[in-house]
């Protein structure tokens, strides 16, 4: 009986030390990964030197610096095309949020006066109509 907890206290503090253990080597590793997708421009060229020369390029030759400019201009049409896609992103975010707030609105101007919904303000969920200096929102009344 003695032995089984001395055993189970061998288990228990044996765990306690590898926990931080492993929580550490993930950390490092989590950090390597983090470093490893920042590239210096430096690191990036020298990586597209590399890459045309795999593609049977010759340095300081016409071949090499053709296969260099379209590597950068790849990345360039990438990078653009990430941006338009974000760009994309942020104006239809937008879109939904005005379109919801405008459906807040009718719905609080509808239920004006109705002693089921509360009164709108800073705090709920909407915004202020800037015209009339009142909120609105999606279980409002006009005040």
């Amino acid at each position: 009986m003695r032995d089984t907890a001395s055993r189970a206290g061998q288990s228990e503090g044996s765990l306690n030390r590898t926990l931080p253990t492993v929580a550490k080597l993930g950390l490092a590793a989590a950090c390597a990964l983090g470093l490893a997708a920042c590239v210096t421009p430096q690191e990036r060229h020298a990586m597209d030197q590399n890459q045309c020369y795999a593609f049977g390029f010759e340095p300081d030759t016409d071949g090499f610096a053709e296969c260099m400019m379209g590597l950068h201009q790849q990345r360039a049409v990438a990078q653009a095309n990430s941006n338009l896609y974000w760009q994309a992103q942020l104006a239809e975010q937008n879109r939904r949020r005005e379109a919801r707030q405008d459906l807040y609105k009718i719905a609080s101007l509808q239920r004006s006066g109705d002693p089921r919904f509360p009164i709108c303000g800073a705090s709920s969920d909407g915004g202020m109509d800037r015209r009339t200096m009142t909120w609105y929102g999606p279980n409002c009344r006009a005040r």
